[in-house]
């Protein structure tokens, strides 16, 4: 949504709100309320009216004892009073590029980079196929399912998360929705549906984001704070599922430590022992040593990569077309009579 500046009025003044529209219409009354994206203002004669957030520039709101703006919005649900207005000044609006989203197995990644505490303002048209059915971006009203991304709103809706961590929470979207980004990451959309067989069309969607909220204007990649996460891989299984879904903006630091033991004790760590390898065995890693901690990407279709050697520590960066969920495990053909773990750390 636009960001606009709440300033105090100077001492003396009027105690009058103004509202001042983007096309240049000044308004002198008293702002109410901000429900649903819009912001209800009443004039001096009495008359209430509706004004969703893109149309306004700027509201300058008197505070005086009966103006107070914690009383004036007390009312609103938290959702929307965090979506008010903030204090830091005039909006940078940017704009990316328009694109397709389709119904795909995958959610569909945009080149859209935000940041914690970002106005983000989406905007889409156009119909998708579902069964037979044309779908537009809110989907199909008081149609849900259990199945669905969002199994609370409306089947075939377009929809978005930012980034692909498990605790990311999807974003309804519809037709317009603007909202403050609560993480760093990618934005990702997909259509609220769970069958992709035959479905056909898509949703041309516009992203504008205010580069004057959520940290300084530049380089938000390298301005994003790394994640860390903490994986026991046990010894005597093949592979452990991270819980990480990797894109193609993604470098992995991965660093490992602990023992365990394979074959009749043999005591190894993330490196393994490629003293243990025999040519009439296959391994997951042939040239690797036995026991060593290693990698896979499990894509979207169901298919995976081939097995890659971490050991003790590695980097990697994951390429354009690696979309998927990272797994770690054992360089081993059997794992079940091994013992002990391997602790790993996770960057990203």
């Amino acid at each position: 949504m636009v960001a606009l500046a709440l300033l105090l009025l100077v001492a003396g003044m009027a105690l009058a709100d103004t509202l001042t529209l983007r096309n240049g219409t000044v308004l002198q009354g008293t702002c109410i309320g901000y429900e649903g994206g819009q912001f209800i203002f009443e004039t001096s004669n009495g008359e209430q009216t509706k004004y969703s957030s893109w149309q306004v520039s700027r509201l300058t709101m008197d505070r005086g004892t009966n103006s107070d703006e914690n009383t004036r919005y007390r009312r609103l649900p938290r959702q929307d009073r965090d979506n008010l207005p903030s204090s830091s000044g005039a909006a940078r609006w940017e704009s990316i590029p328009a694109f397709d989203v389709r119904l795909q197995e995958q959610w569909i990644r945009s080149q859209v980079q935000v940041r914690r505490g970002q106005r983000v303002r989406v905007e889409s048209t156009g119909t998708v196929q579902l069964e037979g059915r044309n779908v537009n971006p809110d989907g199909q009203s008081n149609s849900r399912n259990a199945n669905l991304p969002m199994a609370n709103q409306n089947d075939g809706a377009l929809i978005a998360v930012i980034g692909r961590d498990e605790d990311a929470p999807p974003i309804l979207i519809g037709h317009q929705r603007e909202f403050v980004a609560d993480r760093d990451g990618t934005l990702y959309f997909t259509v609220n549906h769970w069958e992709t067989h035959n479905a056909g069309g898509a949703f041309r969607v516009t992203v504008s984001i205010d580069r004057s909220t959520g940290g300084r204007l530049g380089d938000l990649r390298g301005a994003t704070q790394r994640r860390e996460k903490a994986i026991t891989v046990p010894g005597n299984t093949a592979w452990v599922d991270t819980g990480i879904e990797l894109n193609n903006d993604v470098t992995l630091d991965i660093t490992a430590e602990g023992q365990i033991t394979f074959r009749r004790n043999q005591l190894v760590g993330p490196e393994g022992d490629i003293g243990y390898n025999s040519k009439d065995v296959r391994y997951p890693i042939n040239s690797s040593g036995v026991g060593a901690l290693i990698a896979k990407i499990r894509y979207s279709n169901g298919t995976e990569s081939a097995p890659r050697f971490i050991g003790a520590h590695n980097t990697k960066t994951i390429g354009s077309s690696e979309y998927g969920r990272l797994f770690l495990g054992i360089n081993d053909n059997a794992v079940n009579d091994n013992t002990g773990s391997y602790a790993v750390t996770i960057r990203w």
